[in-house]
Formats: C-alpha cells, sequence, structure tokens
C-alpha cells in the first residue's frame, strides 16, 4: 500500500509583502505534478502555513532535489524567526486511519 506524504512549511511575511507570497506560491503549485493537494492558509498574527499532501514519498523527495524550491522563492518575502530560521518545516507519511475501525 503507498502512503501519502504531508509536507507543511511555516513562515512570516516581511510586512507589506504578502501579495508577492500569494503570486510566488502559487506559481509553484502549479508545478507540483506529484502533489495531491497544495493549500496556503492562515495561521495566527500574519503567519501563514504551506501544507502539501503527495501521493508518494517519491513524488514528495522529487521536489525536494528541483532547482527551485517553495522555500527558495519565498526567502527574499519573509523573516526571520526568534531562532534565527527563515522556515519551520516538517513531514512525514500519512496515517490511514481507515483501516483502524
Amino acid at each position: 500500500k503507498i502512503m501519502t506524504m504531508v509536507n507543511c512549511i511555516r513562515f512570516m511575511p516581511k510586512d507589506g509583502h504578502e501579495e508577492e507570497i500569494f503570486r510566488e506560491t502559487s506559481k509553484i503549485y502549479k508545478t507540483l505534478d506529484g502533489a495531491l493537494e497544495a493549500r496556503l492558509i492562515t495561521l495566527k498574527d500574519g503567519e501563514y502555513a504551506s501544507i502539501i499532501v503527495w501521493k508518494s514519498m517519491e513524488e514528495f523527495l522529487d521536489v525536494l532535489n528541483r532547482d527551485v524550491r517553495l522555500i527558495d522563492v519565498l526567502r527574499p518575502y519573509v523573516k526571520a524567526y526568534d531562532d534565527g530560521e527563515e522556515f519551520h518545516a516538517f513531514s512525514g507519511p500519512s496515517v490511514d486511519l481507515s483501516s483502524y475501525n
């Protein structure tokens, strides 16, 4: 059974750069052939998160090895968190809970 992968990246846009974030994210999302779903959601205090559900681990890894990645495109428009990082990310395989009835 093939498991899907979920990739989440949260970030804070620099003041006045939300439009660039939306435009660039939209462009990148259109190139994600291996994605089942891709969303940019609003969190709190102006923070955003990119959430992408991938068909498989292989599809996810293919995108990680691209020349142009979402974080590379967005980096000029985001500000660093207190820890000095511009993005906080995590990913992992999804669990199909329907098999646990």
